[in-house]
């Protein structure tokens, strides 16, 4: 009896064998035999969890962007004033709040941020800010006429270059009791378009000086728009403009057209102080007044119905688009506050103060020698400003050196005066047997960041 039953058994086992190999499973294994086994799909990355900004940091970043803003108009400041070879200024030359100075500023508005941002501990932050400055010398004799060139263009300036570039350096600080909700706004705009409520490069123009800015360019988008819906082609020997001008009424009827188009969005006030305006045109709109301009105007050369139908094809777009641009009159500027503007003790002498540090080294004949030997000049010059600075007596009778040992906050805000520092001269001298370069540094800003802490 127990042999049959392991006989059966057996059997069972047997036919349970082979009822796995014929399964579909173990033929797709034997099929996939030899073969690299399929990759295996991976579970999605997790998304990158939203970069969080505490409130201190947001201000900071508030305050960098608005020294950018404050770099750009320094800059544009430097540029203006800057005299000119019949003893004009630039603005002067160019013309306050024209079409020529919005260009300029526009051109300027595309400046670069060098280096990395001194934020102090009282809340201001500073930036260095720099442009190419053969490109704005030859803005400058473009939009001055022939008279002048690029070569005679802001000459009282080039000595003022570093490494080719016109630098100008942007302060700002975080205007006080502003709500959570504007920071954190602000922080995720880009400096271009940081709105006019926060308050940048707008809040010491009056409301006066606001309107007849937007007003300017309003006014500015409509010439636009008028220039290039009159220059558009109908034929090969026929614009838009010749059409509409070969009749009175026809002209009338372009120009109420035109006057009537509407603005897209609210006009953007910029903080280079520079309002713009969109003001924009339906192509098919376009096109009924054209027909009914061709119906006015005299027989002989007009434009067929079909040539002008074909315009939406030919222009390869729904609407045309021009923006206007406008600046408030200088005279609705109100004059710059000193930054930071705070009652406290009387400045002492050494806050007036502007160290000058030189340092010198000798290079070799090979030039990439000469370019060690400039670092080398620059860093002897840092080392000796530094050491002028930490020797430098504050209110409390202590010096810098003293105060920066005991005190972690005060020796960072040490750290980026330092880096404030501006090379005046970096040059070879002594017929290249010799690299000098001069740093200098105002000590004002370091009476208003040490007395904060007094």
């Amino acid at each position: 009896m127990k042999l049959r039953c392991r006989v059966w058994a057996g059997r069972l086992l047997l036919l349970l064998v082979v009822l796995a190999l014929a399964s579909p499973a173990s033929a797709a294994k034997k099929s996939n035999a030899g073969k690299p086994a399929p990759p295996r799909a991976e579970a999605p990355a997790p998304a990158p969890a939203p970069e969080v900004f505490s409130p201190a940091d947001q201000e900071k970043l508030l305050a960098v962007r608005a020294a950018v803003v404050d770099g750009y108009g320094r800059l544009a400041d430097l540029v203006l004033a800057s005299q000119l070879p019949d003893n004009r200024t630039v603005g002067a030359a160019v013309g306050p709040g024209s079409d020529s100075e919005v260009a300029l500023r526009l051109l300027l508005r595309t400046a670069r941020m060098v280096g990395d941002p001194r934020v102090y501990s009282d809340g201001v932050a500073e930036v260095d800010v720099e442009m190419p400055f053969e490109a704005v010398a030859q803005k400058v004799a473009q939009l001055c006429g022939p008279k002048v060139t690029a070569a005679q263009a802001l000459a009282d300036l080039r000595a003022q270059t570093i490494d080719g570039y016109l630098r100008a350096e942007g302060r700002g600080r975080v205007p006080r009791d502003l709500a959570p909700e504007v920071i954190r706004k602000a922080a995720a705009t880009r400096p271009e378009e940081l709105l006019e409520m926060f308050p940048l490069g707008w809040e010491r123009t009056t409301a006066l000086g606001r309107v007849d800015a937007v007003r300017q360019a309003r006014v500015r988008a409509y010439a636009a728009m008028s220039e290039a819906v009159r220059a558009i082609r109908l034929t090969p020997t026929r614009t838009i403009g010749e059409l509409a001008s070969s009749s009175p009424a026809a002209d009338t009827l372009l120009d109420a057209y035109l006057r009537g188009l509407p603005v897209l969005g609210q006009p953007r006030m910029m903080p280079d102080r520079i309002v713009e305006v969109d003001m924009t045109a339906l192509v098919r709109d376009l096109i009924r007044v054209l027909k009914d301009i061709r119906a006015l105007a005299p027989a002989g050369g007009l434009p067929t119905e079909d040539q002008i139908d074909q315009l939406s094809i030919n222009l390869k777009t729904e609407r045309l688009t021009v923006t206007g641009y406008g600046m408030p009159p200088p005279d609705q500027i109100k004059p710059e506050e000193s930054l930071p503007a705070a009652p406290g003790p009387t400045m002492p002498d050494w806050a007036a103060w502007v160290l000058e540090a030189r340092g010198v080294a000798r290079p070799p004949d090979d030039i990439e020698e000469k370019v060690l030997a400039a670092r080398s000049a620059k860093a002897r010059a840092m080392s000796d400003l530094e050491r002028r600075v930490d020797a430098v007596r504050l209110g409390d009778g202590r010096t810098v050196r003293d105060r920066a040992a005991k005190d972690e906050v005060f020796r960072r805000d040490i750290v980026a005066l330092l880096a404030s520092a501006k090379t005046v001269k970096h040059e070879e001298q002594a017929g290249g047997k010799q690299w000098e370069v001069v740093v200098r540094l105002p000590l004002t800003r370091l009476w208003e960041f040490s007395r904060t802490r007094e």
